[in-house]
């Protein structure tokens, strides 16, 4: 497993973010402590709250993808 950070940053980005990870063919997580979500679910992001840094949790062979199309919303 790899994990990203991610920001998303405002309200209206969240639907962004789940659109892009729709498109993504594997699974990730999103992560807030202890708490855990699908990170293809809008009512999960909304729980974890925006404009936190969350971790995103996905295989090593999907990172590249990852980073391809949800780039806007990785931070270091």
């Amino acid at each position: 497993m790899s994990t990203l950070n991610v920001v998303i940053p405002e309200m209206e980005d969240v639907k962004d973010f789940v659109f892009r990870a729709n498109k993504l063919p594997f699974d990730m997580d999103l992560k807030n402590g202890s708490r855990i979500v699908d990170a293809k679910s809008l009512l999960g992001i909304l729980y974890l709250g925006v404009g936190k840094v969350l971790h995103l949790e996905l295989a090593k062979e999907d990172v590249q993808s990852a980073r391809t199309l949800l780039g806007a919303y990785i931070v270091d």
